[in-house]
């Protein structure tokens, strides 16, 4: 019996060193690696879009490709994008106010070919204006650093009061997109390009927004700045690109769980003692990294140790209650976040400013504030 209970915990102590082998030799989670592919945006109602617009102005320029589309007859309204070298100067088509066809030079030579008249996606029309929305189909991009991507452009051409001309204004209609395994779960990661560049790799500028894989994208989705280190579900990762997105390459984004240190950063703001504040969002920059970019969403939150400097922000205030009001304010002060500790910032007491701008020009790239207007004229005031 005594041979046997000695063979009993023998063979315990054996099975127990072999858990703990097994458990010791199991592979540590490797990065989670996604492989980006391009994906043209349609601009229709239910589509993934940037919802975010560029206007450079209303200038006139008859170029050769102008000259075609002029000849067919009609009414047009130029529209210029320099960032579309070879095809800066793109045509509307007007009748009875509404904007009807978008002429654009695709392959960029200068003619008028068949495929180049894109008809409206979209008509919205409301109590101030007439908008008309165009997508284009795919074409090659020439972006200013010389390379060649594939890129995809949305108009928007809308009237707006008495005007005769449509205020137009350009986004991106295009995305990287790809999937991986995180924590277990399929997801999916997209990125958003910055503006025209045809660069989806530049952080601080460009956006990301990442999330499960059968999770529909629909118009709207919350994205956040491009960072190489983020933020997601309450866990860090390391962020890394591997390769270019350009003609003939492939790019990866590579996610690397992140092990450093962190500590906390707590916001006050400071007001008359009758309001009531609180810090509905803030940029945060890394000061001697500016690869590292984080959104603060409210008075508190856990952050890598760091220097980082809060680049912008926006304060919500009232007196019987903090979501009466709104100020936004930029150029906030910098921080140190060190292992373990809470860093208290309080922000300055808020000033008022006011700004006016000729409505009309809301929108134009070289729209300038004045104190003086002619009667009748609509001023936009912030």
């Amino acid at each position: 019996m005594k041979k046997l209970l000695i063979g009993f915990v023998i063979l315990v102590a054996f099975l127990a060193g072999v858990l703990l082998l097994l458990k010791s030799s199991k592979p540590k989670p490797g990065p989670m690696v996604f492989d980006m592919k391009y994906h043209g945006l349609s601009g229709t109602q239910d589509d993934l879009r940037y919802n975010s617009y560029w206007g450079f102005g209303q200038r006139e320029q008859e170029t050769p490709f102008i000259k075609e589309v002029k000849e067919k007859g009609g009414e047009f309204s130029t529209v210029y994008n320099p960032r579309f070298k070879g095809a800066e100067w793109s045509a509307v088509e007007l009748k009875d106010n509404k904007a009807v066809a978008f002429y654009f030079d695709l392959d960029a030579d200068g003619k008028l070919s068949e495929n180049e008249k894109i008809l409206p996606i979209e008509n919205n029309e409301s109590g101030s204006s007439n908008r008309t929305e165009f997508v284009t189909p795919d074409f090659t991009m020439t972006t200013p650093d010389g390379n060649k991507v594939q890129f995809r452009t949305l108009l928007q051409a809308a009237f707006y009061g008495q005007s005769s001309r449509p205020n137009c204004m350009w986004s991106p209609s295009c995305v990287l997109e790809g999937e991986s395994t995180l924590n277990g779960k399929p997801v999916k990661l997209i990125l958003f390009g910055s503006g025209f560049t045809g660069r989806y790799d530049k952080f601080g500028r460009c956006s990301y927004a990442l999330q499960a894989s059968e999770e529909p994208s629909g118009r709207h989705i919350s994205r956040h700045t491009l960072s190489s280190i983020i933020n997601h579900e309450g866990q860090f990762y390391n962020l890394m690109f591997q390769g270019s997105y350009e003609q003939g390459q492939d790019v990866r984004v590579v996610l690397e769980d992140y092990t450093g240190d962190k500590g906390e950063l707590a916001v006050a703001v400071s007001a008359q003692n009758n309001l009531k504040t609180r810090l509905s969002g803030a940029g945060i920059t890394g000061s001697k990294d500016g690869t590292i970019n984080f959104h603060l969403p409210h008075n508190q939150a856990t952050l890598p140790t760091g220097t980082y400097k809060i680049s912008s922000g926006f304060i919500t205030y009232g007196v019987e209650a903090d979501d009466r009001w709104r100020l936004d304010f930029k150029e906030g002060p910098e921080v140190v976040i060190n292992a373990d500790k809470t860093c208290n910032v309080e922000l300055g007491k808020p000033e008022l400013s006011i700004s006016a701008i000729d409505e009309e020009k809301r929108y134009h790239s070289d729209k300038e504030e004045q104190t003086v207007y002619s009667k009748g004229t609509n001023v936009y005031l912030s």
